[in-house]
């Protein structure tokens, strides 16, 4: 048990200046990874089990960061960009917050 706490700090400490998508993949991979190894331990195949939730909750985790991302967008070509462009990269639009 001591040794799961210091790794979810760990993984806290890593994932602090990281994007919303990193942050996503690295919790979904903790995540995914711990409950595919209790699943995959009933069945003999505790590390497969792990490896494949792991896989499955950094792509899942990903996802749902990349969504979770705040946008701004160009209101002279329409584009969405991540929040920490200020200017299109197209025409040089100042960018303003998409609702």
């Amino acid at each position: 048990m001591r040794y799961s706490i210091y790794s979810i700090i760990a993984c806290l400490f890593f994932l602090s200046g990281c994007t919303a998508t990193q942050k996503g993949a690295g919790v979904g991979a903790v995540l995914g990874g711990g409950v595919g190894y209790a699943i995959g331990k009933q069945s003999g195949h505790g590390a497969e089990g792990a490896g494949i939730g792991a896989a499955a909750g950094a792509i899942g985790g990903a996802l749902i960061g990349n969504n979770m991302e705040e946008k701004v967008f160009c209101s002279e070509c329409g584009r969405k960009f991540k929040s920490s462009v200020e200017y299109c990269p197209y025409d040089g639009t100042a960018l303003k917050a998409a609702e």
